[in-house]
């Protein structure tokens, strides 16, 4: 039973490494800033300024502030900003474009807790496969 779970994410980290190394590649990343990202991710969500600082517990302006680049939260404000839009804290402050899914995140977690000698022979394997997955595009 284990090696089938193992076999189940080792294929479903195989598809999401494919996908994200053909996007990588094919797309311009453009960095975006703090606020700007704030305004997309607001926006994205559908929530007003007014409702996003009742979520997170400061005057309306602020929100206006941070989107203009006019001011910068505190870590603290920053943390439930990237709880509210489900999102890490380095993408919120533009160090990563790459949205990590809950889903992923899960399995690494679940990855870890294994014993050393299971995580190493699911690790070389992903690793095997992004190996793989480069010299494709690099060849197409």
């Amino acid at each position: 039973m284990f090696k089938k779970q193992i076999k189940n994410v080792v294929l479903y980290l195989k598809k999401y490494f494919n996908f994200v190394f053909q996007h990588t590649l094919s797309t311009n990343i453009t960095v975006m800033s703090f606020g700007k990202r704030v305004s997309e991710l607001r926006k994205q969500h559908k929530i007003s300024q007014e409702e996003l600082s009742k979520k997170i517990e400061v005057h309306q302006n602020v929100i206006g502030r941070y989107e203009r680049e006019e001011a910068k939260p505190s870590i603290e404000v920053a943390s439930k900003l990237a709880d509210i839009f489900n999102v890490s804290l380095d993408y919120l402050v533009g160090k990563t474009e790459l949205l990590m899914d809950e889903s992923i995140s899960n399995r690494i977690l679940t990855i870890q807790k294994l014993p050393d000698t299971d995580r190493e022979h699911i690790l070389f394997t992903i690793d095997a496969m992004i190996r793989d997955a480069k010299a494709r595009l690099a060849y197409s």
